[in-house]
């Protein structure tokens, strides 16, 4: 079940990460808890981005999920965003899966790939009642 909180959240979220990775800068902050960006493939944010925190890592998403996805998916809500590879996404998404998210926005960026791995901006949210904000 989705609330109207997550839709509105999901909807000024989604068309902004589409659109590559200046332009999720300039929009992502309107509707995400938090941005997780990949090294490999994301500039450094805009210094408006004080509003949500900025989760980084370069291309091993482990760390992350250990310090804070972890705990923080245990929680009701919770939105993420980010511009990572494709490999990291497909660990995410398996990850989010087993806490009640799923990917709700997937777009391949043009940016080029890295060793194969091609960027991808996404958003992560909760599609279960029992997870809902």
């Amino acid at each position: 079940m989705i609330t109207r909180r997550d839709l509105i959240k999901w909807t000024a979220v989604a068309p902004a990460l589409a659109t590559g990775s200046q332009a999720a800068f300039a929009r992502a902050p309107q509707g995400l808890d938090a941005l997780l960006l990949d090294e490999r493939f994301s500039p450094e944010p805009a210094a408006d981005y004080a509003r949500i925190p900025v989760m980084r890592f370069a291309g091993d998403v482990t760390g992350v999920w250990y310090d804070h996805l972890d705990r923080r998916w245990r929680d009701p809500g919770y939105v993420l965003g980010g511009i990572t590879g494709s490999d990291a996404l497909f660990v995410l998404e398996t990850l989010a899966n087993h806490h009640g998210r799923r990917v709700v926005s997937r777009t391949a960026l043009a940016e080029p790939n890295i060793d194969g791995v091609r960027p991808v901006s996404w958003v992560i949210a909760p599609h279960h009642p029992s997870v809902t904000a």
